[in-house]
């Protein structure tokens, strides 16, 4: 009678179990998520809308609205420079993570010259090396995910007053540059760089500041730099830039596994489609919308091209060198950049 009894208990204890997991379970699946996303991008931002709010869509969507988004836009939340550490300590759930190179030296490697020519296989290439090792370990270190990634066409140099046409003329500008690499790089051509953030740079042309702006074609038009700038040159082989979303580690971690597949699942269907937007734009629409703005776009000599490009192509081979003196896996990432770039 008093094995029965006990068998009896036992079973009474699993049936209470599994009615515990079994309602656990009913009330994750019914669990409402309210995400915080921050940028300093303004709402009519090329990327505001081609990543930011067709990933949050795309995420409500396969959530069956179970998260939702409080979306921060224009620097609501902070600056550009403050959306990393917003994200890193979790006043932000997701961002727009640009300038974390002092605490991640490795996220300049997009800046190098001559590394990709095609933005659509840059992006996929770019957002391919974020998500496997090595350089997934050295985002988990500090405490972010990347939720998307892209790359822009290669910089170019645009000016407001002076047209300059060789390499003496392009040495005496100063030029807006956004630190790191690109400051390198145009100070290997000889000219003057002036690190400013792209929400600050009208003004900054404006008040004559600055001679003109190293940097994309899509700023030009976000930013409405086209009021001010004059001059575009089309064919400089300058280094470009990379731009990864991230959300905060213990917020992705946290969350139920289905809706971080759903998280991953829009990650990979937006970075692909940006990709894709990124190089259809800048390869035709933003040249075209930029001459509509009363800027006159020009060629280089071939003279000029090679000789820009003989100066930049050091920089690649010092940068490796220094990120692997500092204990950064940078050779490897380069060569699985290029690999994956090749393949694409």
């Amino acid at each position: 009678m008093k094995k029965l009894s006990i068998l009896l208990v036992a079973m009474l204890l699993l049936v209470l179990s599994a009615c515990s997991e079994s309602s656990s379970k009913s009330e994750e699946k019914d669990e409402k998520y309210v995400l915080k996303f921050g940028t300093h991008l303004t709402e009519n931002h090329n990327l505001t809308v081609n990543a930011v709010i067709p990933w949050m869509k795309r995420v409500e969507e396969l959530t069956d609205g179970r998260v939702t988004f409080e979306h921060y836009p224009n620097s609501q939340m902070g600056a550009a420079a403050d959306t990393f550490n917003l994200v890193q300590s979790g006043v932000l759930d997701a961002g727009y993570t640009l300038y974390m190179e002092k605490s991640l030296p490795i996220m300049d490697f997009p800046m190098l010259p001559d590394l990709y020519s095609d933005p659509e296989a840059g992006t996929a290439a770019y957002w391919s090396v974020l998500k496997q090792e090595p350089f997934k370990s050295q985002l988990q270190k500090i405490g972010i995910k990347p939720i998307m990634a892209v790359v822009w066409e290669p910089y170019t140099i645009a000016t407001v007053d002076t047209k300059p046409e060789s390499i003496k003329e392009l040495a005496q500008l100063k030029l807006r540059s956004s630190g790191g690499l690109h400051d390198e790089a145009a100070a290997a051509i000889g000219s003057t760089p002036v690190a400013i953030s792209a929400s600050e740079s009208l003004e900054a042309l404006r008040r004559g500041t600055v001679d003109g702006y190293w940097g994309s074609t899509t700023s030009w038009l976000d930013y409405q730099f086209t009021e001010v700038l004059k001059y575009g040159i089309k064919n400089l082989p300058l280094n470009g830039w990379g731009g990864v979303f991230s959300m905060n580690n213990d917020t992705y971690e946290s969350l139920p596994s289905d809706i971080q597949a759903a998280i991953d699942q829009a990650s990979e269907e937006v970075t692909e489609e940006l990709g894709k937007f990124i190089k259809e734009y800048t390869s035709v629409e933003a040249w075209k919308l930029a001459e509509e703005a009363g800027m006159e776009i020009y060629d280089v000599s071939d003279e000029v091209v090679a000789e820009v490009k003989s100066r930049l192509t050091p920089l690649t081979e010092k940068w490796l060198e220094e990120q692997e003196k500092a204990g950064y896996p940078a050779r490897e990432i380069y060569k699985q950049f290029l690999e994956a770039y090749e393949g694409y």
